[in-house]
């Protein structure tokens, strides 16, 4: 039997125009090295606008790298369809569940945001303007055209939008408001994709604390930077770890687990919820085309709602 390959594209954005393909497929795909990826087109694996490339390859914003990737048992999407929170010509903006990819991976092809979108709208080409973790829920914003995604984008590099989550963390918060103004980087040990704090690129984020009851605490986020992890990352240097955190709120060995789907009953008690309690609420931004303000909200998933009720915490009424 022939092996089955699956196609996953990566829109190259203005921020890595100019970049090598090497070290922009490093910096996306998140279990590949450099050398591992060098090794993915060496093989004949990755093309730009339908050509072979070379590892040295320079990219320009706009062009399409299609990856291929053997194909993998696949498990069952987080859901069959996305609630759309608001459409026009332009833009979409869906509700995406906690537990699913905004964008395929090397082994998740079916479970991502923009897998389900493509079964769901046929007729559009759409390009995601920015990306949530897999487990947080909440806002995600993407374009209908490529002229505007590259508006979008450029609007996002100048951080114009403004972003509102919400998280349960553990402890119980002394204070009101905290801003956080620490850089962050990869931590360089055996999780690829843990960040560090202290050092680094440039991240601050803005906390609220909206309730607390004893052994945890509801807060509004606001990043005004946009690192990986930095909202995660940021709590868990603070002190109070999101709930559910695989991968910050410990030594990241339930992370490891999750990886290896030898998590257990236990491993998810400990961490008081099957996946991180962090939901995008908010975002706000100028409309790229028509330059109108443009605020966007994604009710609370019930899941984030029982976590809520079973810390004896209040749902809030805004954020």
């Amino acid at each position: 039997m022939s092996q089955a390959w699956v196609a996953v594209p990566f829109e190259v954005q203005k921020p890595r125009d100019g970049w090598r393909l090497d070290a922009y497929l490093a910096d996306r795909l998140h279990r590949y090295s450099r050398r591992a990826v060098q090794r993915l087109i060496a093989a004949g694996q990755v093309s730009v606008a339908g050509r072979s490339v070379k590892a040295a390859t320079r990219l320009a914003s706009g062009q399409t790298v299609i990856v291929r990737y053997p194909k993998h048992e696949q498990p069952p999407p987080a859901a069959e369809r996305l609630a759309v929170l608001f459409e026009d010509d332009w833009l979409m903006a869906v509700h995406k569940p906690g537990q699913m990819l905004s964008h395929p991976t090397d082994r998740i092809v079916d479970n991502a945001v923009t897998t389900v979108l493509r079964r769901q709208r046929p007729q559009l080409r759409l390009h995601l303007a920015h990306r949530l973790d897999r487990e947080t829920s909440g806002v995600l914003l993407l374009a209908k055209d490529a002229a505007t995604a590259r508006l979008l984008t450029d609007s996002f590099t100048a951080r114009r939008p403004r972003k509102t989550y919400l998280a349960v963390v553990a402890g119980e918060v002394s204070w009101r408001l905290k801003r956080v103004d620490q850089p962050l980087e990869r931590d360089g040990g055996a999780i690829k994709v843990k960040q560090a704090v202290g050092r680094g690129l440039p991240a601050v984020t803005e906390f609220e604390r909206l309730a607390r009851a004893g052994s945890a605490s509801l807060l509004a986020a606001r990043p005004r930077t946009g690192r990986l992890h930095q909202i995660r990352a940021h709590l868990a240097w603070l002190g109070h770890p999101i709930i559910g955190d695989k991968l910050y709120a410990g030594g990241g060995e339930c992370y490891l687990k999750a990886v290896r789907r030898t998590l257990s009953a236990d491993d998810l008690e400990a961490l008081g919820a099957a996946r991180q309690m962090l939901h995008a609420r908010e975002l706000s931004l100028p409309h790229p085309v028509t330059d109108e303000p443009l605020t966007i909200s994604a009710p609370l998933p019930p899941d984030f709602k029982a976590c809520l009720a079973r810390m004896g915490l209040p749902e809030p009424a805004h954020a």
